[in-house]
């Protein structure tokens, strides 16, 4: 099920409340450091529910803030969240020993966390994050001790923080699409992943080797769909421009009954088909098709992770939109 909900109709004076009611419903209960002015305060929030998880991704005007050992306390079970960053940002937490640890984030990097810390965060200009929220019932048992010692930082350039990109832009693509039963059992992998990052228990390596199997193959098909154009896409070319052997790159494709060249030739009939019903596409000749080179789609927009502070308010914000693009030439395996 997805869900929308933003401030823009709601009437000022009461926007703030509405907005933090909202955020701690579908993402964690936080307390704002910043005062806003509620004339021009804003907010916006788009979620996928299924069973057991919540895929979010939202922004609002507050540059500060954080959760409070009063916050903790209201919150009646302990869950663990993934978060992706869209702008710089430093969060404070303390560890399960009482230490201090200060996490510096970029553009597209990842933390974990567990809902039992209080933390303090600071973002540049406003906040804007995407991420996962788990039961605790889920990633516990994957998890070495069966709870996280501290909040976990992932590069989002490093080669498991590019998989679980492309794991996490991947649910955001195929959740909308499934029942809710599927949609938990995609996210289930996906959490396998989170607990390779976080330090895995017994059975969290054998989830999580699934996990990367999976997120794995889903690089070499968005690669493939990269180079449709290309009358070359061959596997040897592919497995060298993925950094893996031919052999692993045919192994990843074996489980799921299909080839790769008949994967390719699937995608490229499906765009044939596309572009012949759609009615953009009526001049174009046959030569133009994607058998003879299919065009490569555009990245995905990242507008608000650049550098530009200008202040998103009345930017719309469709689902998807934090997608981050995945170069297939990182070394990954």
């Amino acid at each position: 099920m997805r869900v929308h909900y933003s401030t823009d109709d709601v009437p000022p004076r009461d926007r703030e409340s509405y907005w933090l009611d909202i955020v701690s419903k579908h993402v964690l209960k936080v307390t704002p450091n910043d005062r806003q002015d509620l004339a021009t305060y804003w907010g916006r929030l788009d979620a996928q529910v299924t069973q057991r998880f919540i895929l979010f991704n939202f922004e609002d005007c507050h540059r500060s803030r954080g959760r409070t050992a009063a916050d903790v306390r209201r919150d009646t079970s302990v869950k663990f969240h993934l978060h992706r960053v869209h702008r710089e940002r430093v969060y404070t937490t303390a560890t399960a020993h009482g230490t201090e640890l200060e996490i510096r984030q970029i553009p597209g990097d990842f933390y974990v966390t567990s809902s039992e810390y209080p933390f303090q965060a600071t973002m540049r200009d406003w906040l804007a994050v995407s991420g996962l929220t788990i039961p605790y019932e889920v990633l516990s048992p994957l998890l070495a001790g069966g709870r996280l010692t501290r909040p976990v930082s992932l590069r989002g350039g490093s080669p498991l923080g590019s998989l679980l990109g492309t794991a996490l832009d991947a649910a955001v693509a195929q959740i909308p699409l499934l029942s809710p039963e599927l949609g938990d059992a995609v996210l289930q992998n996906l959490s396998g992943l989170v607990a390779l990052a976080c330090g895995a228990s017994e059975e969290g390596q054998s989830s999580g080797q699934e996990s990367l199997r999976t997120a794995r193959l889903e690089v070499a098909k968005r690669y493939i769909d990269q180079h449709l154009a290309e009358p070359d896409l061959v596997p040897a070319g592919a497995a060298a421009a993925l950094g893996i052997s031919l052999r692993h790159l045919h192994l990843l494709f074996e489980p799921t009954g299909t080839s790769f060249a008949q994967y390719v030739t699937q995608r490229r009939l499906q765009q044939c088909r596309a572009a012949l019903a759609s009615p953009t596409d009526i001049a174009r000749s046959v030569a133009d098709m994607p058998s003879a080179g299919a065009s490569t789609a555009s990245p995905p927009s990242t507008a608000h992770s650049s550098g530009n502070s200008e202040c998103p308010q009345r930017r719309s914000a469709p689902w998807g939109q934090w997608a981050t693009p995945i170069n297939p030439c990182w070394r990954l395996f």
